[in-house]
């Protein structure tokens, strides 16, 4: 297609993050064939992860060019879960920058037509912040023909830009990550009567306190529970000198609250953001969202509370 520029004013130099929403077959080869060609005229890495009719279209487009491909991959051996799928990610990420300058991905998380894959959501709004100094270009493909509209309307939400026709163009509907995942957290309701509440000084209080509940509630995650909520508890005697823990149970749901009166947390995206490697990384919010089933999040200056979901 002549005056197509497929990556718009993309200098290499950082990352640039487009949800593409297509209806039709031929407006996914329109948009993914010029974005494959240009980046293989120019030497870069390209990377495509789809779904099987996605990848056989393309295939058909590309013909002998697929072989020049960094990668041509099924979208469903990639999905581990999110955070484990995210951690994997960020790893391959990480090794591909080591060796190229700059690089481009075309990526179905086919993922998102689940249930079970639908946090992913989470996961790509926080991207535009941890990724943001990565050069490359993330093109995602989302077929409108087997999404929900709650999906559509979250990849817009998520994705700083979108397709214009002839280049990418901002994306009117997209927010900032933090406000995408406080409208997208649990909604935070008053902590109820019948809740079991401890100020605690030391993480091994907390372990044994959460416990109990956990066996009570239901002992098969008992171990997730405590692990969880021992390193939330270490963050918070960071800046605090003690943590109010607190349980209780919310249908088939058990609720964790860990609160400090610290300064509040830095950046509400740090539970999705994978964790840097060696042993000062970072990991407590990360490990105690990847055990957890949801979690959300109050913080302000005087203080900060995380609440952790688990499920029967």
């Amino acid at each position: 297609m002549s005056g197509v520029r497929a990556t718009g004013d993309w200098d290499g130099t950082g990352l640039a993050h487009e949800g593409f929403a297509f209806g039709t077959d031929q407006e996914l080869v329109e948009r993914v064939v010029p974005f494959a060609v240009e980046g293989l005229s120019r030497g870069e890495p390209v990377l495509v992860v789809a779904g099987e009719r996605v990848r056989t279209l393309l295939a058909q487009e590309l013909g002998r060019d697929v072989g020049r491909l960094a990668a041509f991959t099924a979208a469903d051996t990639w999905w581990q879960g999110g955070h484990r799928t995210l951690h994997a990610y960020d790893r391959d990420l990480r090794a591909l920058h080591a060796v190229a300058p700059h690089w481009r991905l075309a990526a179905e998380p086919t993922w998102l037509a689940r249930d079970d894959g639908q946090e992913w959501s989470r996961f790509e709004a926080v991207a535009n912040r941890c990724y943001a100094s990565l050069p490359y270009y993330s093109l995602c493909l989302h077929d409108r023909r087997r999404l929900p509209a709650s999906v559509l309307d979250a990849v817009a939400r998520t994705h700083p830009l979108t397709w214009g026709g002839s280049a990418p163009v901002p994306e009117p509907a997209y927010e900032d990550p933090e406000r995408f995942l406080r409208s997208v957290h649990p909604a935070w309701s008053p902590r109820p009567a019948r809740a079991t509440v401890a100020a605690l000084t030391t993480p091994r209080e907390a372990r044994r306190a959460v416990s109990a509940a956990a066996l009570d509630w239901w002992p098969a995650r008992a171990g997730e529970v405590v692990q969880a909520a021992h390193e939330l508890v270490v963050n918070a005697l960071r800046v605090a000198a003690f943590a109010e823990v607190s349980s209780w149970t919310d249908g088939d749901r058990l609720v964790v609250e860990v609160a400090d009166s610290g300064p509040g947390l830095p950046d509400e995206t740090l539970g999705y953001v994978p964790p840097p490697d060696g042993p000062d990384g970072a990991r407590g919010m990360w490990l105690a969202w990847s055990l957890a089933d949801d979690a959300a999040v109050d913080s302000h200056p005087a203080g900060t509370a995380i609440r952790l979901f688990f499920h029967r």
